[in-house]
């Protein structure tokens, strides 16, 4: 029975749920409609696993859709061991508005994986990721402009600037990279239009109940993987396509997603 579930829980771990998805998404400028985001999160590449190979079918996927952008909602790099092959994987993307990320709980260190170190990385050449650590970036897009503004997680630990001061660019569509995904609770209503977060993968190890799935871990959160409407705000959390502290998932299969941006 035990290798049966170990067998499977390998199996899933790279089982990777490739999908479009619509979402409505309120303010969104005419020029933005279709607009198609490519999210990925939790790689931990690096970790003892086959995380990635994950990540490969993840990227591979990106390849076929074409996104106009990508966000790394964290959690990229879980070894330095494996960064030269995550920067050769990211550049087969080229997403003509840009690659954005944010780092996540193991970029920083701030975790119980043994197999995790940290790492934080300002050079991703030749992918062409930019990390955005309580910052933000504007670029246009036909008639409209879009602000992508990213979270650091060690901002998150140290109660560091209100995500909702970091946009700067008035009338502009507002997008909050986050790998904590409970940082859109904290946002004022009308601060952005759009929360991507990861972190939680779903709970990674899950059993089934009559109530529905059990989340063996990450259980308290209020927003576990998904869509959901926070006021005016769309938050999706991705499970993302990683594993950490064991190489398994159960009912939690790793996703990659592309958006599809359509007006509330």
């Amino acid at each position: 029975m035990a290798a049966g579930l170990a067998g499977w829980g390998l199996f899933e771990s790279q089982w990777v749920r490739t999908h479009t998805l619509e979402i409505s998404v309120q303010g969104l400028p005419g020029a933005l409609d279709g607009l198609g985001l490519l999210h990925l999160s939790d790689f931990h590449a690096g970790a003892p696993s086959l995380n990635m190979r994950s990540m490969r079918k993840a990227i591979d996927f990106g390849v076929r859709v074409r996104p106009d952008m990508v966000a790394v909602t964290g959690d990229i790099v879980t070894h330095p061991r494996a960064l030269d092959a995550v920067k050769r994987e990211l550049a087969r993307l080229a997403p003509p508005l840009g690659m954005y990320g944010v780092t996540g709980n193991h970029e920083v260190g701030a975790t119980n994986d043994p197999f995790s170190r940290r790492v934080i990385v300002t050079d991703w050449s030749p992918a062409p990721l930019r990390l955005l650590r309580d910052e933000s970036v504007t670029v246009q897009h036909g008639d409209a402009l879009i602000e992508v503004a990213g979270t650091d997680a060690v901002g998150w630990f140290a109660a560091g600037p209100a995500p909702g001061s970091l946009f700067r660019t008035p009338h502009a569509f507002r997008i909050l990279l986050a790998h904590f995904p409970d940082v859109a609770g904290s946002l004022p209503d009308g601060a952005c239009s759009l929360v991507l977060g990861g972190h939680l993968h779903g709970g990674q190890i899950c059993l089934p109940t009559p109530r529905g799935k059990l989340r063996l871990s990450h259980h308290r959160w209020e927003y576990d993987e998904g869509v959901f409407q926070n006021g005016t705000t769309t938050v999706v959390v991705s499970r993302g396509t990683g594993t950490t502290l064991v190489p398994f998932r159960l009912m939690a299969r790793p996703e990659a997603c592309l958006l599809r941006l359509r007006p509330a």
